[in-house]
């Protein structure tokens, strides 16, 4: 579910017919905004350093309140005695999602089932929906535990619940993120927040000269596997919005 986009990608890969290029996208953004919103924020643009026993940068884009999002990653640390080199990008465009390792520059491209989301987002409360991303970390057992100052905006705090990860929220996006992980401590605060960029349509596409597949899909199962009820129908009523451009 995109909504753990608040957790950099790098860090949980620790323990997810090729073409070159060219992946077909919108050429423009789709700026009404969404029946769901993952933030409650239009757009923001925001940097990190790395620091504590890993170093690196990190770039977060929000666009159109998280129906598009493009995270890049490039952090070095020690994880068990071994060196790790991360250049990771990944990157959500409306119903499209994107993930390269920009290291070898190949990665993969799939569908996002927005009707999941929105049934699951369709439980919360009035109050939830004003802040998706803390919503989710309370129902996934975290806590909140006391307030965080970044670049002058005050924070909630909250810890997840798992490898001792805390972050600090400001309309629901992630300013600092401490975590505990292989007896190394990791922590990401935000240098630079920007909310006056103009978002354009190819900051959500991968690089052209990136190999670019589907994801691998298993077509049948091991013999003696037990059967695989197929998923009743969803109700995608109202997952989006009049006048949203066709979805294959």
């Amino acid at each position: 579910m995109r909504i753990s986009i608040i957790l950099p990608a790098i860090l949980l890969s620790l323990f997810l017919v090729s073409a070159c290029g060219g992946d077909s996208g919108s050429g423009s953004l789709y700026d009404t905004p969404p029946n769901v919103k993952l933030y409650p924020i239009e757009k923001v643009k925001v940097t990190y350093e790395y620091g504590a026993d890993a170093s690196g940068s990190k770039v977060h884009i929000i666009a159109n309140y998280g129906a598009y999002q493009r995270q890049e990653d490039r952090m070095s640390f020690t994880f068990n005695g071994e060196a790790r080199n991360i250049h990771q990008l990944d990157i959500i465009n409306d119903t499209v999602q994107y993930s390269v390792d920009l290291s070898s520059m190949t990665g993969t491209r799939s569908s996002f089932d927005t009707s999941r989301q929105s049934s699951f987002i369709r439980t919360f409360s009035e109050k939830e929906r004003q802040d998706v991303q803390a919503a989710y970390i309370l129902r996934g057992g975290g806590t909140k535990i006391g307030k965080d100052t970044v670049l002058d905006r005050e924070c909630d705090l909250y810890e997840v619940g798992f490898q001792g990860i805390r972050v600090s929220l400001w309309n629901g996006v992630t300013l600092r993120m401490h975590v505990t992980m292989g007896g190394q401590n990791l922590v990401m605060t935000a240098t630079e927040i920007d909310t006056d960029f103009e978002p354009t349509a190819d900051m959500f596409l991968p690089p052209k000269d990136a190999k670019i597949s589907e994801p691998k899909v298993i077509s049948r199962f091991p013999d003696g596997h037990p059967p695989v009820d197929a998923p009743p129908p969803s109700d995608n009523s109202g997952d989006l919005p009049a006048g949203h451009p066709p979805v294959d």
